[in-house]
C-alpha cells in the first residue's frame, strides 16, 4: 500500500515523468506511437491538474480547487456553445475530449510556469 502512495505521490510532483512513463507503457502496449501519445495525454491530465493545485496552495497559500471546477465548467461551455454555433449539433463525448486536451496543454503550462516561478523566487528572494 506504501508503494502505491509513493508511486502516486511522484507523479503529481513531477507529472511529466509520469507522463513519458505512461508514455513509453503504452507504446509497448498498442504499437502506435500517436495512440500511446493521445493515452499518455489522457491519463496524466489529473496529475497536471493535482500539481498544478498543490503548487498554487504551496506558493499562494490558496486553495484553488473551486476555481478550477469553475474554469473546467465554463471551458466546457465555451466548447458546447462553439459546437453548436457551428455544426448545429452538440456531441457531448467530443466536447469532453476536446476539453480533456485543451486541460492537458494548459494545465501542463501552468505547471511550468509554476515551477520557474518558485524556483525564481526561492532563489533570488528566499
Amino acid at each position: 500500500m506504501h508503494f502505491i502512495t509513493y508511486i502516486s505521490s511522484i507523479f503529481i510532483v513531477a507529472p511529466f515523468l509520469a507522463t513519458w512513463l505512461i508514455y513509453l507503457g503504452a507504446v509497448k502496449l498498442y504499437k502506435q506511437q500517436r495512440r500511446a501519445f493521445f493515452a499518455a495525454v489522457n491519463v496524466s491530465t489529473p496529475f497536471y491538474m493535482i500539481a498544478m493545485l498543490v503548487l498554487l496552495s504551496h506558493l499562494f497559500n490558496i486553495n484553488a480547487t473551486g476555481m478550477l471546477v469553475i474554469v473546467l465548467l465554463l471551458m466546457l461551455m465555451i466548447i458546447l456553445y462553439l459546437q453548436w454555433k457551428y455544426n448545429t449539433e452538440v456531441i457531448l463525448g467530443k466536447a469532453f475530449k476536446l476539453l480533456w486536451r485543451i486541460c492537458f496543454l494548459l494545465f501542463s503550462f501552468l505547471y511550468l510556469l509554476l515551477i520557474l516561478y518558485g524556483l525564481i523566487d526561492r532563489i533570488f528572494f528566499y
